[in-house]
């Protein structure tokens, strides 16, 4: 049996309040396996935005806070983040061993880490600017593979990288779950202006080694966004099928 690509999907609630997240849960519920809470709607609204998600679409739940903290600090946070049930939760390597560490540790009730790698914003310049060598800035699949190693050894269960580093990630550490944003189809009439810069198709990420897409904006800013979910669906089943040949 093939995996379901709607369990793959993830839909980033990037918005400001509760009931315009509300309002994008009904809207893709039964097309979206999982959601993503982010910085700005979790500020906002807190625990309740968590709930909602749970009672609105039964679906799996995305915590994407980036912890970058001491370890004790993401310890407890992590601890917090299992008493609310969610499913994922992400720390960033660059936190450090003991961060990373401590997060596993800390994790309870199924709750899977996801260590972030380089973000899909940052290019070589930006490396460089906050203090990466040259030798290292040059290769970003280099440089996310370290990041990968380093992680994996601390025991998380994924990664977040972008599709240009994918799979290189997923040949070395096979085993670890590998989360794509930057996901862009190349099918879309409309110009997205974001700060997306490592983008690539949901089919290029799906055959590159993506476990889950992290598609927001392509959706969100369709004229009938149902319509570009299920395209999307379509896309990813079509590559995960090719995949396992």
């Amino acid at each position: 049996m093939g995996i379901d690509p709607a369990s793959r999907l993830i839909f980033p609630l990037d918005v400001p309040s509760l009931s315009e997240a509300r309002r994008w849960v009904k809207l893709l519920a039964g097309l979206v396996g999982v959601f993503k809470v982010g910085l700005e709607l979790f500020t906002a609204e807190g625990p309740a935005a968590v709930e909602m998600v749970r009672e609105e679409a039964g679906a799996e739940i995305f915590l994407d806070l980036k912890l970058h903290d001491i370890p004790a600090t993401v310890a407890g946070a992590v601890r917090a983040a299992s008493r609310l049930g969610v499913d994922m939760l992400t720390v960033h390597v660059s936190a450090g061993r003991g961060a990373l560490k401590e997060a596993v540790r800390a994790a309870e009730g199924g709750l899977k880490i996801l260590a972030v790698t380089l973000l899909t914003s940052l290019t070589r310049a930006d490396l460089m600017e906050v203090g990466w060598s040259p030798e290292l800035a040059r290769d970003m699949r280099e440089a996310a593979l370290r990041l990968s190693h380093l992680a994996y050894r601390c025991g998380v269960h994924g990664v977040v990288c972008s599709a240009k580093e994918v799979s290189t990630i997923k040949e070395a550490f096979p085993h670890l779950l590998t989360v794509v944003p930057g996901v862009r189809p190349d099918w879309l009439e409309e110009n997205l202006a974001d700060d997306q810069r490592r983008i690539a198709s949901p089919k290029e990420a799906v055959r590159a080694g993506a476990d889950y897409l992290v598609v927001g904006r392509p959706i969100r800013e369709a004229r009938d966004p149902r319509a570009v979910a299920q395209r999307i669906l379509e896309e990813m089943a079509q590559a995960f099928s090719e995949r396992e040949k």
